[in-house]
């Protein structure tokens, strides 16, 4: 098996982080080394489990086999906590009927789901208005549907702050064409819903750099 370094882990996987997170998880999957652990530790866990069936015994098996990742796969554990500034950390998506269909995948311990992390560059409004645009750039392609506007939440962190970012393409009522919209998650307050982009960036750039981290 072929061990991948931290450095190697890195190069992997950073450059998808701020665009894609299913791609981080692809290429995370798809090494040598996570294919021989998760061939190797789903067998071992479940041949573990003896009697046990049904979801005490997926719980049981993925916690056996989240024991060992830290052990197993230091290098890559050790690589995303880096790249995400400690917000990140190495999940396990189990499948003991099809081992094959398991991945490991970057999981940011949210009550949304997460699908692209963003490091702001600076402390400045127009790197949030940057950080923004990235995340606005990841949108579905395609128009959306009548109230049914596409979608996408990203993480965009700056040291010890965080704030998930949800962009919003919406079809107009009247006439052609789309409009965007964004909403500010921050830790422990309301969302901030229903801001045009312009206005969301000073806002985002005061929540991660304001010395009250207030909007």
């Amino acid at each position: 098996m072929t061990s991948l370094t931290k450095d190697d882990w890195k190069a992997r996987i950073g450059p998808h982080l701020s665009t894609s997170l299913q791609t981080v998880s692809e290429k995370i999957t798809q090494t040598e080394a996570v294919q021989t652990w998760l061939h190797d530790e789903s067998m071992e866990a479940a041949a573990g489990l003896g009697q046990v069936s049904g979801m005490q015994a997926e719980m049981q098996g993925y916690m056996r086999m989240m024991n060992d990742l830290e052990a197993e796969l230091p290098e890559l554990v050790a690589a995303v906590e880096e790249l995400t500034d400690g917000y990140g950390t190495v999940d396990l998506h189990w499948r003991p009927l099809q081992p094959n269909f398991s991945r490991l995948y970057v999981d940011f311990n949210r009550d949304y789901t997460v699908k692209l992390f963003v490091r702001l560059s600076e402390c400045s409004t127009p790197a949030a208005r940057e950080a923004l645009a990235t995340v606005i750039d990841a949108l579905p392609k395609g128009e959306p549907f009548p109230n049914r506007p596409n979608k996408i939440t990203g993480l965009v962190a700056r040291n010890d702050r965080s704030v998930g970012v949800r962009a919003k393409e919406h079809l107009r009522d009247k006439g052609p064409g789309t409009y965007q919209s964004v909403t500010l998650l921050p830790s422990g307050q309301d969302p901030l819903e229903k801001l045009d982009p312009a206005e969301a960036a000073p806002r985002l750039y005061r929540l991660l750099c304001s010395e009250s981290g207030s909007s």
